[in-house]
């Protein structure tokens, strides 16, 4: 019996001592690896209470502080406005340039401070594709056409309502220009009334019949100047107000005029009713 309790008093303190060893290594580890830490933090890391606003980076290393920069240039992007035309007044609305966070540049800034310094974002300016500039000179009346306006008042007016719709609109070099998207959808609640429209080669009531002298005028100034159709369909009836193959129909949800700028500078779409005449010009830059 006493043989067995001291073997298990043996065990026990055996039990122990191993315990205690590895207690005492893994704390002793623990510290080194703190104090590797902390060196590796001096040699290599950001000088002492380095701001960067109000964050303190002092002592942080590379990937910590690429984090909290990139962190930073997402939150605080200002990405350009391009300049554009107010499709009310015609009046050139200006651009404005746009910020970006220079990251690396920024952490390289960070870096190279000395203790206790602040440092600010490096950033630079980005330039609009557009500036104010490149839309006050489209002054060049470079294709028009003109049509004559019949029927009854209605008509008259939902052709009035499309005709400012499409006024003043800005198309970019390479932009593709939709009728519908700038016409539609044709509602009452949008000032469109019932007039006569072609569907399936006769006439029948609907809201917004006429607008297609619109889509049809406009079409023939584009091909005047030999810009791309991208989408465009003939009427199910011969219209009066151009010759035969030359208009447009357009119907909301199923045809669309669509034409793609494929000259070098934007172009604005100036259409306006003067009497009984619907004219619709495209502005450019002749040089």
């Amino acid at each position: 019996m006493i043989t067995v309790r001291l073997e298990v008093v043996k065990f026990v303190w055996r039990s122990l001592i191993i315990t205690f060893i590895i207690i005492l290594l893994t704390g002793l580890i623990l510290g080194i690896i703190g104090e590797l830490d902390r060196i590796r933090r001096i040699i290599w890391g950001v000088e002492p209470e380095v701001k960067f606003y109000n964050y303190n980076l002092g002592r942080n290393l590379r990937k910590e502080v690429v984090a909290v920069i990139s962190s930073y240039a997402k939150h605080n992007v200002r990405y350009p406005l391009p300049a554009t035309i107010n499709e009310e007044t015609g009046a050139v609305i200006p651009g404005t340039a746009g910020k970006i966070i220079d990251i690396t540049a920024t952490v390289d800034k960070i870096f190279s401070a000395r203790s206790k310094e602040e440092i600010e974002a490096v950033d630079y300016k980005v330039i609009p594709y557009l500036l104010a500039e490149d839309l006050l000179c489209l002054t060049e009346k470079i294709s028009t056409y003109q049509t004559r306006i019949t029927g009854s008042e209605n008509r008259k007016d939902n052709i009035k309502l499309a005709t400012q719709l499409i006024n003043n609109t800005l198309v970019t070099a390479g932009e593709i220009f939709s009728f519908n998207q700038e016409v539609s959808p044709r509602t009452k609640i949008r000032g469109f009334k019932e007039s006569p429209q072609i569907v399936r080669g006769k006439l029948t009531l609907g809201v917004g019949g006429g607008i297609c002298q619109v889509s049809t005028t406009l079409y023939n100034a584009i091909a005047k100047q030999n810009l791309k159709i991208v989408e465009r369909h003939l009427h199910s009836k011969e219209v009066g107000y151009v010759p035969q193959g030359q208009d447009a129909a357009v119907a909301w949800k199923y045809l669309d005029l669509k034409f793609k700028n494929t000259l070098d500078n934007p172009i604005i779409i100036k259409a306006e009713v003067k009497g009984d005449l619907l004219n619709v010009s495209l502005l450019g830059n002749k040089n």
